[in-house]
């Protein structure tokens, strides 16, 4: 079983912490653990309901991401004069030393920051939405795919796992309960009724998913830059 996240968002927003089935035997004396925001954020169907919303939103998050990468072309502009040892980032000295000269330029890449967040946010914001729905209908079912594990496993305690400082691997049923809930759920609607607004656990999901997406999108870019090959500071030789 793969080591999972441990995540610290009470999961008693979500499902129950502690389910008591009636005493049996179990696989591990009847004890067991689970993750509940692993499985949500891990399900086959928000898989496939990010799929649709990547086609359904295309539009606007093609416009999204140009404007993004405008952003970032006009700030490198406006870091250039504020990068005193030319090292392309700015650090804290240099950015003091900016605020003592009162440099305009401050003033200018904070605007454009405001700018950008703005437009980002209404380019963004149908397809952010749908996912939040997406996710919100995912944790309504993780009650009866857990209520099924239970119970095929003879489990007479379930504990959250953002609360067990040990286990052993084989007390873990994440994994089990998000094979069921793949297998009973494995798409959910994605275009949110009139008026629709998350629940305050599904905010606090969402925001837990996207900080992950951000993490994983990182984390690549920087693979992928360790990857490329070094410039040889040699022009190409004509024929």
């Amino acid at each position: 079983m793969k080591t999972y996240q441990k995540l610290m968002l009470g999961c008693a927003l979500l499902a129950p912490a502690l389910v008591v089935a009636g005493a049996a035997q179990a696989q591990i004396s009847g004890v067991a653990i689970a993750d509940p925001e692993t499985v949500i954020l891990t399900a086959k169907a928000l898989d496939t309901a990010n799929t649709s919303i990547a086609t359904t939103y295309k539009a606007q998050l093609d416009q999204a991401n140009a404007r993004q990468q405008a952003l970032q072309t006009e700030l490198n502009g406006l870091y250039a004069p504020l990068d005193l040892n030319k090292d392309k980032k700015l650090d804290d000295a240099e950015i003091a030393a900016a605020e003592a000269a009162k440099n305009p330029a401050l003033g200018k890449i904070e605007a454009a920051q405001k700018a950008a967040q703005t437009d980002l946010a209404r380019l963004r914001g149908p397809a952010i939405l749908a996912q939040a729905y997406a996710i919100e209908q995912i944790s309504q079912k993780y009650a009866a795919a857990m209520n099924a594990v239970v119970t095929a496993k003879k489990i007479s305690l379930l504990l959250s796992a953002g609360t067990v400082q040990f286990s052993a691997p084989a007390v873990d049923v994440t994994d089990d309960i998000k094979a069921e809930l793949d297998r009973t759920n494995p798409s959910v609607p994605t275009t949110p009724p009139a008026g629709w607004q998350p629940s305050q656990q599904t905010q606090q999901l969402l925001q837990q998913y996207l900080q992950q997406q951000q993490y994983a999108a990182a984390i690549q870019a920087r693979r992928a830059a360790a990857a490329a090959p070094a410039p040889t500071g040699k022009a190409p030789q004509g024929r």
